[in-house]
């Protein structure tokens, strides 16, 4: 069968290059990262020996056959390597990687309505509902110069096998229409339903955070049964040249059935979400020098130890990126002790000053806040709502050459409580700040 493949695969590799240009134009492109970076002390405590130093390579490649101008298939595949990994196999590990299909989808027109069907890039909610690559079906059509339908439905997961898990599903069905108020103002609604009959059952591509009311891990995830939750919300955008305006807006609510009592002992039958989210900012341009800025919060679970679940959390892969260390930024692997890789339980903002210096040289320098809005289990056991820390950040941008750019990075975290858990009665633990050093170099083609 591999052989069969893989003859299959060169006959159609051939045919595509020997067909007329007219028939397919043939587009491929991507983009080579090499970076090497340290990081520390992201667990906040300096008795510990969580830090990590690497050097690793990421690579993408895409690849687009477009059919005609109605017709056109995408496929990009991602590239990951760390350098030297000991259970990689060749000299020093460089002969392994690890291979991802990110998209895949074929993308058409029938009269003014497009559709978009397969493993395709969503960005929702500026990261906060889904900023990831997932299965699903969209359908885009402009209904007037200020309206546009779009309906989504995106596969989270999928039944766990056959007989009575076959409709074990997960699944979310989307309304994102966009309304245009003018050339510079605009809106996007959400309305999103999320379910799954048992999401037990369902095997997720990615993990639920679903970690409040338990011992600090997904575990608990495994005792829903129905889920059906809701989102309602929306984008605003405004340009205003030189200044632009954003916000956004989440109402989270639902419920699900538990199939045994969560990790806090609680003998709830079922929970009900209520939370909310809300983030805004904007930037202004003087000459070669922008200023950025926001603030944003997301609610946290004020009780424990009911039935009623209050903190915000996304369906699945969301990811919001505001600064280098508490917010993700380019070293996008890891965050520190109690953050999450979306907005979870956190008020906060910052800003940023970002100079062209010279035509090849951009800087980059960030000042963050965050805090805790309510109190969490965490690591040591229950953390008293206090800060996450304030951030500072410096970035340096070189354009070698067209399509070549080396980027330095330097962050760093003075640290609060609700990172290191020092107010964790009994917890013996060092305080730490976290900080994070990185050098890359990125090729795009």
């Amino acid at each position: 069968m591999k052989h069969t493949l893989t003859i299959i695969s060169v006959m159609l590799f051939v045919l595509s290059m020997i067909m007329p240009a007219y028939a397919i134009e043939h587009q491929l492109g991507g983009d080579l990262r090499f970076c090497a970076f340290t990081e520390g002390n992201f667990d906040g405590n300096d008795k510990t020996a969580n830090d990590r130093a690497q050097t690793d390579s990421r690579t993408h490649l895409q690849y687009t056959a477009k059919i005609n101008e109605d017709f056109a298939v995408y496929t990009k595949f991602r590239i990951d390597s760390v350098w030297g990994k000991k259970d990689d196999p060749g000299v020093s590990g460089a002969n392994a990687a690890e291979m991802k299909l990110m998209v895949s989808y074929i993308d058409f027109k029938i009269g003014e309505a497009n559709f978009i069907i397969g493993k395709q890039d969503f960005y929702e909610a500026r990261g906060n509902l889904l900023y990831d690559s997932a299965p699903g079906i969209s359908i885009i059509c402009p209904l007037s110069d200020q309206f546009t339908f779009n309906a989504k439905w995106i596969r989270f997961g999928e039944g766990d096998g056959g007989g009575n898990h076959v409709h074990h599903d997960f699944d979310t069905f989307a309304l994102t229409p966009t309304l245009k108020l003018s050339d510079s103002l605009s809106i996007k609604p959400y309305f999103w339903y999320v379910t799954s009959n048992e999401l037990k059952a369902a095997a997720r591509t990615w993990d639920w955070q679903f970690t409040e009311k338990t011992d600090g891990t997904n575990s608990d995830v495994q005792k829903i049964s129905d889920l059906d939750m809701y989102y309602i919300g929306f984008d605003f955008d405004a340009s205003l040249d030189p200044l632009s305006i954003w916000f956004t807006a989440l109402y989270q609510t639902g419920s699900a059935n538990l199939l045994e009592p969560l990790g806090n002992n609680t003998t709830y039958g079922s929970v009900d979400f209520s939370a909310i989210a809300a983030l805004g900012g904007g930037s202004i341009n003087f000459g070669k020098t922008t200023l950025a800025g926001q603030l944003f919060y997301a609610s946290g679970d004020g009780d424990l130890n009911d039935n009623e679940y209050e903190q915000f959390i996304a369906p699945e892969a969301a990811y919001y990126y505001w600064s280098e260390i508490m917010g993700l930024g380019y070293n996008d692997y890891a965050a520190p002790q109690n953050m999450n890789y979306a907005l979870k339980n956190i008020m906060g903002g910052g800003g940023t000053a970002t100079i062209c210096a010279t035509d090849d040289i951009t800087l980059t320098f960030g000042l963050w806040y965050a805090a805790a809005v309510e109190d969490f289990r965490g690591t040591n056991g229950i953390v008293e709502a206090d800060d996450y820390g304030t951030e500072i950040d410096a970035i340096m941008n070189y354009s070698l050459m067209d399509n070549l750019t080396v980027t330095l990075i330097g962050a760093y975290v003075m640290a609060g409580d609700a990172i290191t858990e020092e107010n964790v009665e009994g917890a013996d633990i060092d305080g730490a700040n976290p900080y994070f050093v990185q050098a890359q170099i990125q090729a795009s083609f």
